[in-house]
């Protein structure tokens, strides 16, 4: 049975049965039947498992992960989004929504869907006035910084530029203003949501208001094509890093630690300890070379930051690039890869961390058992980042003091496998001092709703039986409450 045209605006019908443990079965020929009318409507393309490009289309930026949707649909426009919904409700198919592919692992299992892709509604608008982005689906946040920069703005972006503005406002959003700002899921202003059967709507206080209050920090239901974010003003910046010999991580950790609970809002910092491979297009100070880091980005002057780092810069560190910085450099101040890659990250959030955490934390990283572990990062929250701190939103901020981050990269030595072993281990050091609810964004396989958004979970649900009751969209840890 083929479906034509007409029928993709159609009411949805009975459902024909496909292999898929998750939904019921379609056969091949109608899947392909299907395929084929919806690949004729669109502004972009479908790939499928015979096409040369099947393998480039259903990757995921780490790139370990083997991605296998029934197809991948590359879209190009809101309406684009609308057309495929409205086949996968026609064919009881699922619907995984993907922009720039971080966070793929956390999406869960994906056969039986189809890949929705959204790299290309990468545009970004800036409303200077109002101090807001408008942004695509699939813009990054490279690309609302660079947008945003020239007139003194800034969103409240995560450490990387190759991260996807959807996911990661939908996941909540730590990253450089944050203490100061809050998570980047409270600066939603509103979303244009495409919904199972393909009509598309506005979230925002005033419209489906309860939908609005789900995608900031809950994830949210159906698949967001636009986001509007509220921009910030950073008159001045102070950033940059500070690096010392490995062997001097218990005494800078430990310094940093104590400095923590007297740090005002204006200043976030992350602790980390670095391991650099020896490679040529590294420079000759760091090729090779193990050290502990301490970077920070400040909204003010070098006078305040000077004040503030004072315990560290008594500690003389080897490098020291603290200072007056221009706007662009947040994106750049973590050294995150640009591009994919193979390996293993996950994180934690801490309760507390004292000097017993430390050691602990530098004995199981220094351990030969987690000799793959290329970073180490201790990530301090609070500020406007904590748990209730933020304004009605499924996520409000995160009840911790630090968020500690293993990364472990695929090697000839190591397969993905036993990165993701070297990961976990890193992180179980610190179990006596891990808080009850974890963040979304640092956890990479599918966790219970609850444990990252506690009693919220139950007005999540009623939101998403409201707007996806048969769960059509994939979100990521969507596996239970």
């Amino acid at each position: 049975m083929s479906l034509s045209t007409a029928a993709l605006d159609a009411t949805p019908a009975a459902r024909t049965t496909v292999s898929n443990p998750h939904r019921t079965t379609l056969t091949g020929t109608a899947l392909d039947a299907g395929l084929d009318d919806l690949a004729a409507l669109l502004d972009g393309d479908v790939v499928r498992p015979s096409d040369p490009d099947w393998d480039a289309a259903r990757a995921a930026w780490q790139l370990g992960v083997d991605q296998r949707p029934v197809a991948v649909v590359l879209a190009r426009s809101e309406a684009d989004v609308s057309r495929t919904l409205r086949l996968a409700a026609r064919m009881d198919l699922r619907v995984a929504p993907q922009g720039t592919g971080h966070g793929a692992i956390a999406l869960g299992d994906v056969s039986g869907a189809i890949l929705l892709r959204t790299a290309a509604l990468s545009y970004v608008v800036i409303d200077p006035g109002q101090r807001t982005a408008t942004v695509g689906a699939g813009a990054t946040w490279g690309d609302v910084l660079d947008a945003s920069a020239p007139h003194g703005l800034a969103g409240l972006s995560g450490s990387s530029r190759t991260v996807g503005v959807v996911g990661y406002c939908l996941g909540g959003g730590i990253g450089w203003l944050g203490r100061l700002h809050g998570l980047g899921a409270g600066s939603i202003v509103s979303a244009r949501v495409a919904l199972p059967g393909g009509a598309v709507v506005i979230a925002s206080p005033s419209e489906h208001a309860d939908l609005w209050w789900a995608l900031r920090g809950g994830g949210g239901a159906g698949v967001v094509t636009e986001l509007t974010v509220r921009l910030f003003d950073v008159p001045r910046l102070t950033a940059g890093s500070l690096w010392w010999p490995r062997e001097r991580a218990r005494e800078v950790l430990a310094t940093w630690a104590r400095m923590l609970p007297a740090l005002p809002r204006e200043i976030t910092s992350t602790a980390r300890v670095l391991r650099f491979p020896d490679l040529e297009e590294l420079p000759e100070p760091i090729r090779g070379g193990s050290f502990v880091l301490v970077q920070a980005a400040v909204v003010g002057s070098a006078e305040l930051a000077d004040r503030m780092l004072a315990p560290l810069r008594a500690l003389e560190p080897l490098i020291d690039d603290v200072g007056p910085a221009p706007l662009e450099a947040l994106g750049h101040l973590a050294m995150d890869p640009p591009d994919p890659s193979e390996g293993a990250a996950e994180g934690v959030v801490l309760s507390s961390l004292d000097e017993d955490a430390i050691d602990a934390w530098l004995s199981a990283i220094d351990s030969p058992e987690c000799a793959g572990v290329v970073a180490a990062d201790l990530r301090h929250l609070g500020g406007a980042l904590a748990l209730g701190e933020g304004h009605d939103a499924a996520l409000t901020g995160l009840d911790g003091v630090v968020a500690a981050v293993a990364i472990a990269p695929a090697t000839p030595a190591a397969t993905l496998d036993q990165a993701s072993a070297m990961v976990d281990l890193a992180l179980a050091a610190l179990g006596p001092w891990v808080g009850e609810h974890q963040y979304a964004n640092f956890v990479e396989r599918p966790v219970a709703q609850r444990t990252l958004v506690g009693v919220a979970v139950d007005r999540l649900d009623t939101v998403r039986m409201t707007y996806d009751p048969d769960g059509t969209v994939l979100r990521r840890h969507g596996a239970g409450r």
